[in-house]
């Protein structure tokens, strides 16, 4: 059973679900992809450290460096994708590329398979959707999540303790995916941007997505360009895998 794809309300949400960082963003990722970067952090140390101890010849070099690479792939997949959100915009870092995307360029956000952002670009390029890496909803999984929702009005199931006794805002956000609240969030803070760049613009003002300023500047718009650090994490120990092969 599949879910179709829906677009994100901006419903009330009095309490962010997304970890403030010291700059005021606003941070937004899953915790199972933390825990398999930890996880693998521990194998890996275990690995290099039996290695520092007991190996000194060529195929211990290449074996670590061999852990090394994985360790890039995994940290580009787990630890580095998620999306930032502030002030000028969302910023969604996937594992090897980055987009940021002014809030004057966000036409909507989606829940598909995982939060989607659709991006107004100027003709004639067309517009862009951004699929978010770190921000994943299954439709399976959230079919589940909505038949489980379901169990709980009805009185059924394993619900929480405090279940009745929440305010409906609160009983949507327990029955509802992370994504799900992740991207009604974003959605809100969407609309309330635009609503403050309309406000500010005055009566003349264009208010639908990409709005060009008073002084004539070109709209803004979707960058995209690549994520260095995980590319870094691959790259550097791949080429000297590679050279520790061709040693003999």
């Amino acid at each position: 059973m599949s879910a179709p794809d829906k677009r994100a309300a901006a419903g009330d949400l009095p309490v962010t679900a997304g970890r403030r960082t010291a700059d005021g963003r606003l941070v937004y990722r899953m915790v199972a992809p933390l825990v398999i970067w930890w996880g693998w952090v521990a194998v890996a140390l275990f690995g290099l450290g039996d290695l520092a101890v007991q190996g000194h010849d060529l195929l211990s070099l290449r074996f670590g460096l061999g852990v090394l690479t994985v360790t890039g792939v995994v940290y580009a997949c787990t630890l580095w994708p998620r999306v930032l959100a502030g002030e000028s915009g969302i910023e969604v870092l996937n594992p090897l590329r980055r987009f940021h995307i002014p809030w004057s360029a966000v036409n909507g956000i989606f829940l598909g398979d995982s939060v989607e952002v659709q991006c107004a670009r100027p003709a004639p390029q067309k517009d862009k959707t951004v699929y978010s890496w770190a921000l994943s909803s299954p439709r399976r999984a959230r079919a589940r999540a909505q038949l489980r929702g379901l169990r709980w009005d009805r009185g059924s199931g394993s619900r929480p303790a405090s279940y009745d006794r929440l305010p409906e805002p609160a009983r949507q956000m327990a029955k509802a995916q992370p994504a799900e609240v992740f991207a009604r969030e974003l959605a809100r803070m969407a609309e309330e941007a635009k609503a403050r760049a309309a406000a500010g613009a005055g009566a003349g003002a264009a208010g639908a997505g990409a709005a060009v300023s008073a002084a004539g500047q070109r709209p803004e718009t979707l960058t995209a360009r690549w994520a260095w650090q995980p590319l870094a994490a691959i790259v550097a120990p791949g080429i000297a895998l590679a050279i520790a092969q061709l040693i003999r």
